[in-house]
């Protein structure tokens, strides 16, 4: 295939590209995860009060967005290995097992990074 020619300078760079974005997305994922414990260290579940709930629950969802972008980039990747992908990451079970679902506004489709 034209994209696996290592003598292909298009082909290079393209693979550079790709893994610039994985590792910036697989940033952006660790800072969210590191946010989300520093907050569940910081405020343990029976003392939050609802403004503490509704941060988490935000942390939360955004934590869960993150990992979710760098499955999917692992996907096109051909990247396998998602249990020791997770376990190397640390990434909680309560983001594992809402990977894919989305709360909020439907109507918000649009992000800016």
């Amino acid at each position: 295939m034209l994209w696996d020619n290592p003598d292909n300078p298009l082909a290079a760079e393209i693979r550079q590209e790709t893994a610039a974005a994985y590792f910036a997305a697989c940033k952006k994922m660790v800072a969210s995860l590191e946010a989300l414990k520093a907050f569940d260290q910081a405020h343990p579940s029976p003392t939050r009060d609802q403004g503490q709930i509704t941060h988490r629950a935000r942390l939360l969802e955004e934590a869960i967005e993150r990992v979710f972008f760098v499955v999917i980039q692992r996907e096109a990747m051909k990247l396998s290995g998602y249990e020791q992908f997770f376990d190397n990451y640390e990434v909680p079970d309560e983001v594992r097992t809402r990977l894919g679902t989305r709360r909020g506004n439907e109507n918000d489709h649009a992000r800016s990074d």
